[in-house]
């Protein structure tokens, strides 16, 4: 069949995370047409992927490239009572006139040059009544005019019509990719699979407080996002987290009980044999990307108390530092020079395998505010080594007994797992072995790809010869 794979802003375009696991469930389904479609930023990103046979189309997506030009349509009528809607539905919490005024939207993204007549939409008044109607207040000119700009580029992706007509569309998560699935649907009739490796609007919500947007902003914006991702957890077809804690998500965000089919991600054990050395001083090994999400602060924090206790270990960071993290990297570093532990930290920068990671440390730490189900500590646990972890998304499904999870935000419980790890050569070998046998009964890509394979086979319309009963 052909899959058109939604995602936004990683594959092929950056390494490491949702990517790796992309380019897996692409090459391990190679009986399967894959057409690509990336929310990217600008439209000038280069692929860092050597793309498979099997993908047949690449398609960027970008969002903040230069302005739609302004265009009043035939049916600008229809294009402004639509998208009142969804800006209403945004403010009010309405989920029934958000949903209306998006598939209207959808179904006009046929007929017009639809992101062209959303700009000569005036939906800065529209806003602001809005705004007065609900008996809001702090709402700048300068307020509405930034959020309805945020607005109109979140909602480029749902006038994304796919040429290819694809047999279903795979969103590799809820939010801008699920819009364009969403499109399909409404358009087509093309069933939508959406995956759950994060929680996406949970992950929205930490990410805008970092931003400097006024709180009347990021009250219309959060607002929006919360509506897109309740209707996309009502009309997927299937919805497919990588752990309960994302599955507790979409229930309570409206996903069908029934349309709920978890899958672990899932890493080759060929690819991630048994680390038998160790490094000649304590090491605290750490991989992902540099990114605020991975709370890089808290670890080099608790590293600071392990250097009281220990002071030879050091802390070695592994993974590249995405454009647009460079300011939080500096701040990292700069935290780690007050501490007094500058000299410990060292960031290694990109890897080829996380398997390098874990060789050279003692122990595989990872210490984000959010997660699904993470990569990084899967595959550490499948070289049989020690983890210590933030109990975040579905981490603690993954370890269960076989390592150390703590509490997120908390350098003191975070240090000490580690000394004790660090100290204890028996507590972690016995750790690291027992997270090999769960990583070999659980986490293996054979059954992650198999479970795939099952579902699209669920998901993909029943072929009109077999409904016509000519199919012997």
């Amino acid at each position: 069949m052909d899959v058109a794979l939604i995602n936004e802003g990683t594959y092929p375009y950056v390494r490491g995370g949702v990517s790796t696991w992309c380019d897996k469930l692409v090459r391990g389904l190679p009986d399967h047409r894959f057409h690509l479609v990336s929310l990217v930023a600008s439209g000038n990103e280069r692929p860092s992927w050597e793309l498979p046979a099997n993908v047949a189309s690449l398609r960027p997506v970008a969002l903040w490239g230069p302005a739609p030009r302004m265009h009043r349509s035939r049916s600008q009528f229809r294009v402004d009572r639509a998208a009142r809607a969804v800006v209403s539905g945004s403010v009010h919490g309405n989920t029934k006139t958000f949903e209306a005024g998006l598939k209207e939207l959808a179904l006009l993204a046929i007929e017009i040059d639809l992101p062209a007549a959303l700009r000569a939409c005036d939906l800065v008044s529209d806003l602001l009544d809005l705004w007065t109607d609900d008996g809001g207040t702090g709402l700048t000119v300068r307020d509405a005019i930034t959020a309805v700009c945020l607005l109109e580029r979140s909602l480029l992706p749902i006038a994304v019509d796919l040429a290819t007509r694809p047999t279903l569309c795979h969103a590799v998560s809820n939010g801008l990719p699920t819009m364009v699935a969403l499109g399909e649907k409404w358009r087509h009739g093309t069933p939508l699979v959406m995956s759950e490796h994060g929680v996406y609007l949970r992950e929205r919500y930490l990410a805008f407080w970092d931003l400097g947007y006024s709180q009347a902003v990021r009250r219309i914006v959060l607002g929006f996002l919360r509506q897109l991702t309740q209707v996309g957890y009502r009309n997927a077809d299937f919805v497919v987290p990588v752990a309960q804690f994302n599955a507790r998500w979409a229930r309570n965000l409206g996903a069908d009980e029934g349309s709920i089919i978890p899958i672990y991600n899932g890493v080759e054990p060929a690819s991630y044999p048994v680390v038998t050395t160790e490094p000649d001083v304590p090491t605290i090994s750490w991989v992902g990307r540099v990114d605020p999400l991975k709370d890089l602060e808290m670890l080099i924090n608790a590293y600071s108390i392990v250097r009281r206790e220990l002071p030879t270990a050091v802390l070695r960071l592994f993974g590249p530092t995405p454009a647009g993290n460079e300011d939080y990297e500096a701040r990292c570093l700069s935290l780690a020079d007050r501490l007094g532990v500058r000299d410990g930290v060292r960031l290694e920068g990109p890897v080829p395998s996380s398997r390098i990671a874990a060789e050279a440390g003692h122990l595989v730490a990872l210490s984000s505010i959010s997660e699904g189900m993470p990569y990084t500590v899967i595959e550490a646990m499948m070289c049989g080594r020690a983890t210590v972890s933030t109990d975040v998304g579905g981490t603690a499904d993954a370890v269960a007994e076989a390592g150390i999870i703590v509490a997120p935000r908390d350098p003191e419980a975070f240090a000490k797992a580690c000394l004790e790890l660090l100290t204890d050569h028996e507590l972690r070998r016995r750790i690291g072995a027992d997270a090999r046998v769960r990583a070999l009964e659980t986490f293996t890509l054979e059954r992650s790809i198999e479970s795939y394979r099952m579902l699209y086979s669920s998901a993909a319309p029943v072929p009109e010869l077999l409904l016509s009963g000519e199919a012997s």
